[in-house]
């Protein structure tokens, strides 16, 4: 029994003697790569070339121009220049004529005596007919209505009452003839003269007065008969109708 134990112990002691052989050699060789790769020597790779730079395009002050337009707090943000252009000066408005009274007669169309600046000759108009750059439009016993530049305007006769001396038109005094007798003996007949007899044409077969005739209503000069009625202007008015 102790024989074989001996044996055993022997046999443990060669197999513990073989793997303490087996650990060292395995070290060694641990040892051995070791020191080989610290000795090792890796050549370097030289690295490739570096491409060149672009080159970079001159500095061109336009370019930049969006940074100015994107700038909200710049006063120059915008490049366009606006010019600034005077609008038009608005066409100077006329002096309106000046009325020296208004005849509206039944049958005839509506008159307005007018001059085309104070104490200018007179002449009758009627509704179409221009005065000076004026046209007239309408009139009735308180509005006359002119037209000047596309627009209308409606003015007061009495706001237009001219009370400067009135200045007669030229025209050729009308040639004395013999008066032909009123009908039914009720009108006079005189000849025509500088102050009495028809005046000036103002259309639809009437005459108006000349200044200073004091012949009484009724004459009858040259084929015209003189009639005077009450006016809201200037009291009466003194016309001459065609007795034709």
């Amino acid at each position: 029994m102790t024989r074989r134990l001996i044996v055993v112990d022997v046999l443990l002691l060669a197999l513990i003697g073989l793997l303490a052989w087996q650990l060292r050699l395995e070290w060694r060789r641990e040892i051995s790569r070791e020191q080989a790769l610290y000795r090792y020597q890796v050549k370097p790779v030289p690295p490739p070339p570096m491409p060149a730079l672009a080159r970079l395009a001159p500095f061109e002050a336009g370019a930049y121009a969006g940074v100015a337009q994107n700038n909200l707090f710049t006063i120059d943000r915008n490049p366009n220049v606006i010019v600034d252009v005077e609008p038009p000066k608005p066409k100077p408005q006329p002096p309106f004529p000046v009325a020296r009274g208004v005849m509206l007669w039944e049958g005839a169309p509506p008159t307005i005596v007018l001059s085309e600046k104070s104490g200018g000759a007179q002449k009758g108009y009627h509704p179409g007919d221009a005065v000076g750059e004026w046209k007239v439009v309408s009139i009735d016993s308180t509005y006359v209505v002119f037209g000047w530049d596309g627009k209308e305007y409606q003015k007061r006769i009495d706001e237009l009452l001219d009370r400067a001396p009135i200045e007669m038109a030229s025209a050729p005094a009308p040639t004395p003839v013999a008066a032909a007798p009123a009908k039914n003996n009720a009108a006079l007949s005189t000849p025509s003269t500088d102050k009495h007899g028809p005046g000036m044409d103002v259309g639809g077969g009437y005459r108006q007065c000349n200044a200073g005739d004091d012949s009484p209503p009724g004459t009858v000069v040259d084929g015209f008969k003189k009639v005077v009625s009450a006016s809201p202007f200037s009291g009466s008015i003194c016309r001459w109708e065609s007795t034709k």
